[in-house]
């Protein structure tokens, strides 16, 4: 009985020590990737730092997007959230918002 019990402690421990404010939408799976964005802000002491990333599909074949994908780079406290648009839709919109004092290191991608 102890070893299940310290089994399932461990494993709670490495879920929340492995927990991110990545973002993941859809699936990038036989997925184009059709953009790509690189967010660096530096921190403020005190400020909270955001950055709107927008993704429009001007092509004369418009294609929907299937994947969506922003990672923190730092593994901070950073939170990335889907405004508009999205999966299935050709264009989205997203919000990258740090934590106070921190700043913003997210790589953006879509696919289509």
């Amino acid at each position: 009985m102890g070893a299940i019990t310290y089994s399932a402690f461990f494993f709670c421990v490495l879920f929340v020590a492995v927990s991110t404010y990545d973002l993941q939408a859809g699936s990038s799976i036989n997925g184009t990737l059709v953009y790509v964005e690189s967010v660096n802000l530096s921190s403020i002491p005190l400020k909270v730092r955001t950055k709107n990333v927008f993704y429009n599909d001007n092509s004369t074949i418009p294609r929907a997007i299937k994947g969506i994908s922003a990672i923190d780079m730092k593994r901070s406290k950073a939170k990335a959230t889907i405004t508009s648009g999205g999966v299935g839709s050709t264009f989205v919109n997203i919000k990258l918002k740090s934590s106070r004092g921190d700043g913003l290191t997210y790589q953006v991608q879509v696919f289509a």
